[in-house]
């Protein structure tokens, strides 16, 4: 009965260290998001468009784009993509330096 006691802690415990290191990898995958969503800010601000204008060029009502501009949404790769087309910058520009 011992045995099994220890068996259940040890997989409790062991159970918590793994879902802290999974919170651990989604926080910092939070922070490289937040890294590319800054990004199109930045470059679209370069070129002097509103968030109105951009999602418009992307077909998006203007809540539907500042909804993806701040993390609201999921930013898929299409998505991502047309943004960059939108924004006249290839992903390999854009990533550029991208740690």
């Amino acid at each position: 009965m011992e045995s099994k006691k220890v068996n259940f802690l040890a997989y409790f415990y062991i159970s918590k260290i793994e879902m802290r290191e999974k919170e651990r990898e989604k926080e910092r995958l939070k922070k490289k998001s937040k890294v590319i969503l800054k990004r199109v800010v930045k470059r679209r601000k370069e070129l002097g468009l509103s968030q109105w204008d951009l999602g418009e060029l992307l077909n998006l009502s203007p809540s539907g784009y500042f909804k993806v501009e701040t993390g609201k949404t999921k930013l898929d790769t299409i998505r991502l993509l047309e943004i960059l087309e939108k924004l006249e910058i290839s992903a390999e520009d854009f990533f550029k330096d991208f740690k």
